[in-house]
């Protein structure tokens, strides 16, 4: 097969790593160049170390998104065929679990194995511990170490060096430096898909874990999440958490009811109900079969109750406004490190429908780079995929 161009990807992750073996399938030569000691490190953190690799319900409602008919394209320049046929040419098998795609392993580092033979495999040459400062008008690329890219310049570079979350610490621009000094712009970042750390003493319940419906109020808006919720000693954590977590930009200006009755087809009447069965049981007694321990001690409390006060005795309507509609006062998020996602990131109008910058030639950014985030469940490693894709199928079109 005749080389088709020189290519360099600049960043391992996922995506990195994806469009790497396309493209050397495709007939490039490929230099994978990685700042980290290895290759894939933040994905073996995916879908809590089982790498929810994608949804069967992907469609642009599952992402903010500053220009979703951009997004629409990206996400239909991969079809699903293409996605579980990428897979299994990797040598991955997939299955399906609440509508996330998994690997069978139930393990990410059996995903990063596949990709690590796979590059392997097809020659692709990988250079870890080398950061990327900067990209020449030549199509070079300087080093944080001093050292510059073999000359001539490449064909083509893709930036598929990630944003601020996840497993990064020494630097905090990561590859938002590097593109800013392509001379792209950055819409604010936040961290995603993590905790929220509360206002209220919540030490009592550390290690619950329960459902609830969630209600994010944000100044005038207000988004909703279910799920499993969880608590440590003054974070309020959890997937549905994580989700609403998308939608915060500054912690201190949100507030989060959580109804811990939404098990309850008709809450009213059956807590109603409840008091005129168990009217002679204490307070304790009363929530046991329907709440956690902790949570019930903790609402008795926030209530300005007793444990041990008679459930006839007591003024119940409070008590069922607690648990129906406890309030939160966020007082900050995890941090970056803490954090699955970044939020924010390069516009999608600073690139082409194939994902060219339009501030440099033939350098093309793909995956968290851009202000493209995603909700839990496999829709960021799904857009990976989609922009690899993207990138993959513009180039062989100029080859052609």
């Amino acid at each position: 097969m005749s080389i088709k161009g020189n290519a360099a990807v600049i960043g391992a992750g996922f995506g990195g790593m994806s469009v790497a073996v396309l493209l050397a399938r495709a007939g490039f030569c490929v230099d994978l160049y990685e700042r980290q000691e290895r290759v894939g490190k933040k994905l073996l953190l995916t879908g809590n170390g089982r790498c929810n690799l994608s949804n069967e319900d992907i469609s642009t409602k599952h992402y903010l998104c500053s220009d979703e008919n951009m997004l629409q394209k990206i996400l239909d320049n991969m079809s699903v065929s293409e996605r579980d046929g990428f897979y299994h040419s990797l040598g991955l098998s997939t299955c399906v679990m609440k509508g996330g795609i998994y690997p069978v392993s139930r393990q990410a580092s059996s995903v990063l194995d596949v990709f690590r033979f796979t590059l392997e495999e097809l020659g692709v040459k990988i250079i870890l511990e080398k950061k990327a400062e900067e990209i020449r008008a030549d199509k070079r690329i300087v080093f944080s170490d001093g050292s510059i890219s073999r000359k001539p310049g490449y064909d083509h570079i893709i930036l598929s060096c990630g944003g601020k979350a996840g497993v990064y610490s020494e630097d905090k621009e990561n590859g938002l430096g590097l593109v800013k000094k392509a001379g792209h712009s950055i819409n604010a970042t936040y961290p995603a898909l993590t905790f929220f750390k509360c206002e209220e003493d919540i030490r009592a319940l550390a290690g619950v874990r329960c459902d609830a419906s969630l209600k994010l109020v944000v100044i005038d808006k207000e988004y909703r999440e279910s799920g499993e919720v969880q608590f440590t000693k003054e974070n309020l954590s959890g997937i549905p958490v994580f989700q609403l977590s998308r939608y915060v930009k500054e912690p201190s200006k949100a507030l989060i009811y959580a109804d811990f009755l939404c098990f309850l087809k008709d809450p009213r009447r059956q807590f109603e109900e409840r008091i005129r069965f168990f009217g002679e049981r204490n307070l304790e007694e009363f929530f046991a079969g329907w709440l956690n321990k902790k949570l019930a001690l903790y609402l008795i409390k926030e209530a300005g109750l007793k444990p041990d006060m008679k459930v006839r005795n007591c003024d119940m309507s409070g008590l069922y406004k607690l648990a129906t509609a406890y309030c939160f006062k966020i007082k900050d998020r995890g941090g970056y490190r803490d954090a699955q996602l970044m939020c924010g990131g390069v516009p999608l109008n600073e690139v082409n429908k194939d994902l060219m910058s339009k501030k440099a030639e033939d350098v093309y950014l793909i995956g968290e780079l851009l202000d493209v985030s995603g909700e839990c469940g496999g829709y960021n490693l799904h857009f990976a995929l989609s922009c690899a894709y993207t990138v993959y199928k513009s180039l062989i079109k100029k080859g052609d």
